[in-house]
């Protein structure tokens, strides 16, 4: 009797955790509710210096934190622990040194603006990870296959990001129809992937198979997909990988291009 009486409360309490943590709690989300024009505020022309000041303020070690732009500013609301943040909306990849001294390697921070001020920042951590859709401004337009980014790229400084230019789109190549090959070295194991982003496909080898990646999605920037549990994240730009699983740290590793098969 007293075991059944147990197992009852226990799911009780059960039942009732859950109903305190709604989805949107902790995860942050868009709003879907209608959002007057007036609540998103000026336009944040300055938003370069305004981020620049704000992590120069936030960051342990700001002096040489390394830092990459996903996108430029959108009009978003978002919900996040009950509030919500409307402004405009962009994000950047920073990799800066920790208490130890150490880099952390690449990690997404997501800002909402409103009226030249930042009323939300956001990171990847060990308790959040932002949602890619969240940062991925989709556009074929400005699209630029992974082929076509110069082998030779150059980190920007913290103290240098308010002087650049991310309307500069010269030279911008029409998506390639070809397949383009990778090798990834993750710990010790080497992962074969190709991409086609005409087809939107992202597909790794393994031995003579070939398992095709679901929800892929392509930026600028990145290339996202999903391989059962796994998450695979990679950087357009600095050419590493991030595979995520459920309830694990992150993993990251390094990927090599490769303009065709050797045979």
């Amino acid at each position: 009797m007293k075991k059944i009486v147990l197992i009852s409360l226990a799911l009780i309490i059960t039942g009732c955790a859950k109903s305190l943590l709604p989805t949107g709690l902790i995860m942050p989300e868009y709003n879907t509710e209608i959002v007057s024009d007036r609540s998103y505020g000026q336009y944040p022309e300055n938003y370069q210096k305004i981020l620049k000041d704000y992590l120069q303020k936030k960051l342990l070690n700001h002096e040489d934190a390394k830092v990459e732009f996903i996108n430029k500013p959108r009009k978003s609301s978002i919900n996040q622990t009950g509030d919500t943040y409307t402004g405009y909306r962009l994000c950047l990849s920073i990799n800066s040194r920790n208490g130890k001294s150490i880099y952390t390697g690449y990690k997404t921070h997501l800002f909402v603006i409103n009226n030249s001020e930042v009323t939300l920042h956001l990171f990847d951590s060990g308790l959040l990870k932002i949602p890619f859709n969240l940062c991925v401004d989709r556009s074929e337009s400005n699209s630029i296959y992974l082929n076509e980014i110069p082998d030779m790229t150059e980190d920007i400084p913290l103290n240098e990001m308010d002087n650049i230019d991310l309307n500069d789109t010269q030279d911008i190549t029409p998506i390639n129809k070809n397949n383009i090959y990778i090798l990834c070295q993750v710990n010790e194991t080497v992962r074969t992937l190709y991409f086609n982003e005409y087809k939107r496909k992202l597909v790794e080898s393994l031995g003579a198979e070939e398992v095709e990646l679901e929800d892929v999605k392509f930026s600028t920037t990145h290339i996202l997909g999903m391989n059962g549990s796994e998450e695979i994240l990679i950087n357009r730009v600095s050419g590493s990988i991030i595979i995520t699983e459920l309830d694990s740290d992150p993993i990251v590793g390094n990927c090599k291009l490769l303009e065709d098969k050797k045979f």
